[in-house]
């Protein structure tokens, strides 16, 4: 594992494209192997930390691995500067069809025709939108604890936190000039976090507090008025009209006690979509790449085998 040049990221950024909105995108791009390569998708307000194990063992295992920074996020920049309260920044401009293009064109820029697309939360919902603009450049997608639509729809099984986001998206909007502040003191609080993040089940006791330690020191970086503006994103978001007519194998790997995409939703998702395969994790939530990597790392193995044998 590569050390990235900024404090947070665990894999240096080692390739720089400005796509088609001038957005300057930063990936690393991991090995040079002859085996089908691989793009993994970061979830919302996510590093790459996430992708901690499952990198570099796929890596190791003769792919290329290329592992973008989403939108104002990381290393990658937006279209222009947010300006005050994020008022430069519209939802088009952090929207899930737009953060899929950057994707692809990291991939043209990586001269990658075509690859297996792994997202993770966030990422799940992007390599959807990614196979819906490019089908033929997707041998298969892998679906890691993440949702195919609105996950305020979803979040702790309930419905309300969907109809309750508009309040706070107007108090983020109103008070950022003190938000920002305590949230970003509070994140550099690495176990204060942790353990709000346990309370709040965003992760189990599974994950150590050193493991979530570099995804809390990126989130204290973010702007959170664009970050809320790419939550308004998801919400308009769906991949529920693609999914009964996916022609793409679909893996979807899920935790039992997720809580922010929870196992009903991740149920939907296979139902939806005809010869999909599901794996369930038991004692595991929302972080499921960390986890239960060993695990996350085997399934992922023995799906792009089975595609290259497939293809052979």
């Amino acid at each position: 594992m590569a050390t990235g040049a900024v404090g947070y990221a665990l894999f240096e950024k080692n390739r720089l494209v400005h796509v088609s909105d001038g957005t300057p995108i930063a990936y690393a791009e991991l090995g040079h192997g002859h085996r089908i390569p691989v793009v993994l998708a970061n979830g919302w307000s996510c590093s790459d930390a996430y992708w901690a194990d499952v990198a570099p063992h796929l890596s190791g295992l003769g792919h290329k691995v290329l592992l973008p920074d989403n939108r104002g996020h990381g290393e990658s920049g937006l279209p222009r500067p947010p300006g005050f309260r994020a008022r430069n920044i519209t939802r088009d401009d952090v929207s899930l069809e737009r953060i899929a293009r950057d994707v692809l064109e990291v991939c043209d820029d990586a001269e990658v025709d075509e690859a297996v697309f792994v997202g993770h939360s966030m990422g799940v919902q992007t390599i959807l939108e990614v196979c819906r603009q490019a089908p033929e450049r997707v041998r298969g997608l892998v679906a890691v604890a993440g949702p195919y639509e609105n996950p305020m729809k979803t979040l702790y099984g309930v419905g309300y936190f969907d109809r309750l986001f508009p309040v706070g998206h107007f108090a983020v909007r109103l008070m950022p000039e003190l938000l920002t502040p305590a949230l970003r003191a509070g994140m550099k609080n690495t176990r204060l976090s942790y353990n709000a993040a346990v309370v709040l089940r965003a992760a189990t006791r599974k994950l150590s507090a050193d493991r979530l330690a570099p995804y809390l020191a990126h989130l204290a970086t973010r702007d959170p008025l664009v970050l809320f503006k790419m939550i308004e994103s998801m919400r308009d978001h769906s991949a529920a009209d693609l999914l009964p007519e996916l022609a793409t194998p679909l893996l979807i790997l899920a935790g039992r006690k997720d809580a922010f995409t929870p196992p009903a939703a991740q149920e939907k998702m296979h139902e939806l979509a005809p010869g999909s395969e599901i794996l369930w994790f038991d004692e595991a939530g929302h972080c499921l790449p960390l986890e239960e990597p060993d695990g996350v790392n085997a399934a992922i193995e023995a799906f792009l085998g089975k595609l290259e044998a497939t293809a052979a």
